[in-house]
């Protein structure tokens, strides 16, 4: 029975069948038409105040939905579990042009073999402790879209410039730190210079202030936003790229309980402990460093280089 019909008499719940006769004095239609009642025109005055009432209960919602949203996106932190976009109080940049690193993996054309994740975050990478700090991996990611990995235009153009062909990042965690490394793997190390300098912050005159309209220096992003990353950039923290040959590693930590980025702790420890996440590159240039040394000499015009070797 529709919500516009009148009740019929009898048994309730049960439609009514024309045959039956009405009760006496009580016949709901007369010539044809249905008796006009107060449900009829009482009804739709209801179910309007009801659509109402939802319509207006949907724009609050559409509302707050809105401004969630729109402070979500606003905001530098990852407390939904996505990378936070911010950058380490101190970055500063390490390399030595004389180290046999930078000169046998100067390229990737001799250093040809692609990184894996074996290679990076395998066992020996699970766990990396020295100067009394021990860190163990908790997330990592290596993939060939370079400008995922970080933030900012300039930084990303810089590694489209040089060529970017892979990204490696790790999460790590100690029992008063916690860090992020990065690898990039670039053309050559002048493009892996370029990437560096491209994260570094503008350098201003003494006493003055960047103007509060500039660009903010893009960085590194960590592969996970989830605790205690979601923090990470809210308090003290400090970055330090060093420059591989073609490769450029990126360390930053910071301490668990910092809460300001104004409370300066030295943090060179846990950078240099962290640090040894490089060591795989050091089997590469033991390996491309062995194939050399082992080459037959060549009819007296020096030795025959040979192609880069298996790898650690």
């Amino acid at each position: 029975m529709s919500p516009s019909e009148a009740s019929a008499s009898g048994t309730a719940g049960r439609r009514r069948k024309n045959s039956e006769p009405d009760d006496a004095g009580r016949s709901s239609r007369t010539n044809g038409r249905r008796r006009s009642g107060g449900r009829r025109k009482q009804e739709p005055r209801r179910f309007g105040r009801l659509i109402g009432v939802i319509g207006g209960v949907l724009v609050v919602a559409l509302i707050g939905l809105g401004v969630v949203l729109y402070l979500d996106r606003g905001g530098e932190g990852g407390g939904d579990g996505s990378p936070p976009r911010t950058r380490p109080v101190a970055y500063s940049v390490s390399d030595s042009e004389t180290n046999d690193i930078n000169t046998v993996l100067a390229t990737r054309e001799a250093d040809n073999r692609p990184l894996n994740e074996g290679e990076l975050f395998g066992e020996r990478s699970a766990e990396i402790s020295s100067r009394g700090v021990a860190f163990t991996l908790r997330d990592f990611e290596l993939a060939e879209d370079c400008s995922g990995a970080v933030w900012g235009d300039g930084v990303a153009e810089a590694l489209a410039g040089a060529d970017c062909t892979q990204a490696g990042r790790g999460t790590y965690v100690s029992d008063d730190h916690f860090g992020v490394v990065a690898i990039f793997n670039l053309a050559d190390i002048e493009g892996s210079r370029a990437v560096a300098a491209a994260m570094a912050e503008p350098e201003l005159p003494e006493g003055e202030e960047s103007p509060a309209d500039a660009p903010v220096t893009g960085f590194v992003m960590p592969p996970s936003g989830a605790d205690p990353f979601d923090r990470l950039g809210s308090g003290y923290s400090a970055a330090e790229a060093t420059i591989s040959g073609h490769y450029l590693v990126v360390v930053w930590v910071q301490p668990t309980d910092s809460a300001s980025v104004d409370e300066r702790v030295s943090l060179a420890s846990p950078l240099v402990t962290l640090g040894n996440f490089r060591d795989p590159l050091y089997r590469r240039l033991v390996n491309l460093k062995d194939d050399t040394d082992t080459t037959e000499p060549t009819g007296g015009t020096g030795v025959e280089t040979t192609g880069p070797g298996t790898g650690g």
